[in-house]
């Protein structure tokens, strides 16, 4: 409102002009797309990465013979974790793997050597799962009982990534032995037949030549992929078998995992199931695989090890 001057002593009101407001049209590109705006929309959720969970780390309590005691710790059974000592003069990380608990206690097993190792020192989870490389490059190589090389090579070039547990198969839809396999000794095959998925063990005292046999078997087997795991084995003597009994036309079609026995207990039980994942890997590929173990023994003496220090009776 404003006030108007009618004559010279009067005034009155006169409403202002408001100014006129364009009017809106509707235009195609005011429409909202749907699909566009949901696809948008999408794309902004993918984007937005939530936080990780907090590592909720532990402390090393204490280190009885072959089992290390933390505090603090939220890890699964059979989850992997890493040791670490912060001295700064001497900074440690052993690998250890979860086999116990009790309480708010928990027991592990190391993997390697433990020197070093001080109370107090941290034990942080690992988020992997310790999956092992496998492909066609490991014919013809050496590894540890993680896949390592111990020929001196280059490592292995990994064309997948399995877990050291594999499935298990229904007994309802394993094939039946029907086939021979041919170790390539005349006498086995003719008086002692090896059938196809069979598990045959070798018993005999000590130097009366298991591992000559062993190492025949790989040279004249029909067997497309040979697997030897070598485990809890004298650290010249895997040597010996590799060179004089394999040979180089053996290591050919040969994978051999290798775990002496100055190895810690639950790395020979490692390489013990890699030798196994490698022959279902293999297997899983069609081909046929021949598995040598030299030998069981020393693999349950690594159980027994390990099951006595983390007190089973």
């Amino acid at each position: 409102m404003r006030l108007r001057r009618t004559s010279a002593s009067s005034w009155r009101l006169r409403p202002a002009r408001l100014p006129v407001q364009p009017k809106l049209t509707r235009t195609r590109s005011m429409r909202l797309d749907r699909t566009s705006f949901g696809k948008r929309l999408g794309s902004y959720a993918e984007s937005i990465s939530l936080p990780a969970q907090p590592v909720v780390e532990g402390r090393l309590l204490r280190m009885v013979g072959l089992t290390l005691e933390a505090e603090g710790l939220r890890a699964a059974m059979g989850s992997r974790c890493v040791v670490i000592n912060d001295d700064s003069h001497h900074p440690v990380e052993v690998e250890a793997e979860v086999m116990g608990f009790s309480g708010g206690k928990v027991f592990l097993m190391p993997v390697g050597s433990v020197a070093g190792i001080a109370p107090g020192a941290r034990v942080v989870p690992l988020a992997d799962t310790g999956r092992l490389p496998m492909g066609m490059s490991m014919l013809g190589r050496v590894l540890d009982g993680a896949g390592r090389p111990l020929d001196g090579r280059s490592p292995i070039k990994a064309e997948d990534w399995v877990p050291m547990d594999g499935p298990t198969i229904n007994p309802l839809k394993r094939d039946p032995i029907s086939q021979p396999l041919d170790v390539g000794i005349r006498c086995i095959n003719g008086l002692l037949t090896v059938g196809r998925g069979q598990r045959l063990g070798l018993f005999a005292g000590t130097g009366v030549g298991k591992s000559v046999l062993l190492g025949m078997m790989t040279r004249f087997t029909e067997a497309d992929i040979i697997v030897v795991g070598l485990i809890g084995e004298r650290g010249r003597e895997v040597k010996e078998f590799i060179e004089h009994i394999l040979g180089e036309e053996g290591l050919k079609r040969s994978v051999v995992v290798a775990s002496p026995a100055d190895d810690a207990p639950l790395m020979r039980l490692r390489a013990a199931m890699y030798c196994t994942r490698i022959a279902e890997y293999f297997r899983d590929k069609g081909k046929n695989v021949l598995l040598l173990m030299d030998s069981l023994t020393r693999f349950a003496q690594a159980q027994r090890e390990i099951a006595l220090a983390i007190g089973e009776p």
